[in-house]
């Protein structure tokens, strides 16, 4: 018998000293590793060896969206590890383990991915629209060392 089955709504995002965020969305919890599938070379009689071989896993980078406030840690984090105007980036010492967290209807985690050393590498403010009713977002975008799922 499966486990309960989660819901894409009720989920958290922290990132060591980074919380208490009201997250839209996360996207990008993902892993590739694309095989090298080329003919290998030719043997006796011309016949031609092939074989699916793993190659380099590749990491794709993780996307938060968070509904924007008078908060800007986000935003330092952000220029702390990428602007380069004065102070060099510090991109090293302020990469963070982070974490997304499922939760089931009774609010008790169910899934948990940890994710490795990352650090923003993108930033884009909100779009303000006069005639809008939607709430301000801020994005980050998340380079990283890893994924892993823990539950």
């Amino acid at each position: 018998m499966p486990g309960e089955f989660l819901t894409a709504c009720k989920f958290y995002f922290e990132a060591d000293s980074i919380t208490d965020k009201f997250i839209k969305e996360i996207s990008g919890l993902g892993i590739e590793n694309t095989p090298a599938q080329e003919v290998h070379g030719s043997s006796r009689s011309g016949k031609l060896m092939r074989q699916a071989t793993p190659t380099v896993v590749k990491f794709t980078n993780i996307t938060i969206k968070v509904i924007a406030t008078d908060d800007v840690d986000l935003y330092q984090w952000y220029q702390k590890c990428n602007e380069d105007m004065g102070d060099p980036r510090q991109w090293l010492q302020n990469r963070k383990t982070a974490s997304v967290v499922a939760y089931d209807q009774q609010g008790s985690e169910k899934a948990r991915w940890d994710i490795v050393n990352c650090y923003p590498c993108k930033y884009t403010g909100p779009t303000l629209t006069a005639s809008g009713g939607d709430m301000a977002n801020e994005t980050i975008e998340l380079v990283h060392e890893g994924i892993k799922r823990k539950k």
